[in-house]
């Protein structure tokens, strides 16, 4: 029997994408990964569609259509990224899409929700609409973040899937550095909390702590993951709640990751190895981390085993596809 094939569109937000058609490939399967247009971070995809701004936007639409047609005869399972389909548009409080063509059409649709793109569902119509179209329309319907699952009723927790941990070497933290290099890395600063990572590391050197921080900005990922290589504790996250697919590659790269969790949406619980801190709590968290190199070192290792259990893309495919794809 011909096996399914699988097409991921039109963002690939964080290598989400990319880590899962990666993966369903080594199972057998044909997948690809088409976007609007690429992004600075380097993220690879199978096809450009031209589509992105500054197209003008008839423009943009002709080739969603045009390139839509042709998936309908190439492709069984439509798996759209980060809340959008190819030819979602909004208006007047209405959403228009190919959802309801695609299931006339008998194709299997999946849908991942990535962050902004479901907690701006409370402020937005549009993403409001978009999300219960999503959920009525969809076989299955995924978020990546836990605080992400009371606004879409339904559907179910999916952990990040993009890196494959045996990509990358482990490089636990060099015990006896004279100074602790500290990395962060924000796509967004407010979000991210940077100005608190900021001031816990200035307020450790002016105590005379032997750190430094590393902001990794502008960069594509191949060269942020050359840069915390070479560090000895990273901070993802202090307001979320919860971790991104940068913490998953530096638990990979065998690094102790600060980051604040919310512990009531944690659905791996203690196993989780991440070092719990607030904007309140980091400066005493990275003061113990810096003191404690054994610490640096132990949690590291658990991390890079935590990420090769939980968040390998083979695995997650496979939650992903089960019962709707027969996978060796």
């Amino acid at each position: 029997m011909t096996k399914p094939s699988i097409l991921h569109a039109p963002f690939d937000v964080g290598g989400q994408a990319r880590g899962l058609s990666l993966a369903e490939r080594e199972l057998g399967l044909v997948s690809d990964v088409a976007v609007f247009g690429p992004q600075r971070w380097g993220y690879e995809y199978d096809i450009d569609l031209h589509a992105a701004l500054p197209v003008p936007l008839p423009v943009r639409m002709a080739r969603r259509g045009s390139f839509l047609l042709k998936a309908l005869e190439r492709y069984e399972i439509f798996h759209f990224n980060f809340g959008h389909t190819l030819l979602r548009l909004c208006g007047l409080g209405r959403v228009i899409d190919e959802l309801p063509l695609l299931r006339r059409r008998g194709k299997t649709i999946l849908v991942t929700y990535q962050g902004r793109d479901a907690r701006d569902i409370p402020r937005s119509a549009c993403h409001r609409r978009a999300a219960e179209r999503s959920l009525r329309y969809a076989d299955r319907v995924f978020y990546l973040n836990p605080d992400l699952g009371p606004l879409l009723p339904g559907a179910r927790f999916l952990p990040y899937a993009n890196l494959d941990p045996r990509s990358v070497a482990p490089a636990p933290p060099d015990g006896g550095a004279k100074e602790v290099v500290v990395a962060h890395a924000p796509t967004d600063r407010a979000i991210k909390g940077t100005q608190h990572v900021i001031g816990a590391v200035e307020l450790l050197r002016s105590q005379g702590l032997p750190v430094r921080l590393e902001l990794l900005e502008h960069l594509t990922r191949k060269q942020v993951l050359e840069r915390v290589s070479g560090a000895d504790v990273v901070v993802d996250q202090l307001l979320i709640g919860w971790y991104g697919g940068f913490a998953v590659e530096a638990m990979a790269l065998a690094k102790p990751v600060v980051c604040f969790v919310d512990e009531d949406d944690n659905p791996f619980g203690e196993r989780l190895p991440l070092v719990r801190a607030d904007p309140a709590t980091l400066p005493e968290a990275l003061r113990e981390l810096v003191l404690d190199p054994a610490r640096r070192s132990t949690t590291g290792l658990a991390s890079r085993r935590f990420v090769e259990e939980e968040h390998d893309p083979r695995k997650v495919a496979r939650t992903v596809l089960q019962g709707i794809v027969e996978l060796p």
